[in-house]
C-alpha cells in the first residue's frame, strides 16, 4: 500500500520525464540537438520523453555491431570511436549499470570530453 508502490507519480514513465525536463533545462539548453549514446531499453524512453522538450539526436552511438550504419529516427549510428569527428553536442549517456557508465565515463575522458560540460550520464 505505499505510495511510491502504487501512485503513478512514482511510474518509471514520470521519472524519465523528470530527467528529460532536467536535461533539457540543464545541459541541452539552447541545443537543438545532441548525442544519445545507448539506444536499449533506458535510451528509447528518453528520446521519447526529450522530445516533448524539443532536442533531437544528431547521432546515437551504439556497440552493437548489428545497428551500426544504420539510423534511429533519422539519426546515424555510430561507434563511439566516431564521437572525436562529430560536430560537438552535448553527449547524453542513457545506459543502464554502474559498471558500463564507469567505462562510457572513461572511455569519453580519454577522447577529451569533461562530464557535466560536454557530456552527462542520465540513466
Amino acid at each position: 500500500g505505499r505510495l511510491s508502490q502504487r501512485d503513478p507519480r512514482y511510474a518509471p514513465e514520470a521519472f524519465t520525464a523528470c530527467k528529460a525536463a532536467f536535461l533539457a533545462e540543464g545541459i541541452l539548453a539552447g541545443h537543438g540537438r545532441y548525442v544519445l549514446w545507448g539506444y536499449g531499453g533506458t535510451g528509447r524512453a528518453l528520446r521519447r520523453a526529450l522530445l516533448a522538450h524539443g532536442p533531437r539526436p544528431s547521432a546515437v552511438v551504439e556497440l552493437h555491431p548489428g545497428r551500426l550504419g544504420q539510423r534511429i529516427h533519422g539519426a546515424p549510428v555510430v561507434a563511439p570511436s566516431v564521437l572525436p569527428t562529430l560536430p560537438r553536442a552535448p553527449i547524453v549517456v542513457s545506459v543502464a549499470g554502474a559498471v558500463p557508465r564507469a567505462e562510457i565515463r572513461a572511455a569519453l575522458s580519454r577522447m577529451g570530453f569533461t562530464e557535466l560540460r560536454d557530456f552527462i550520464c542520465a540513466a
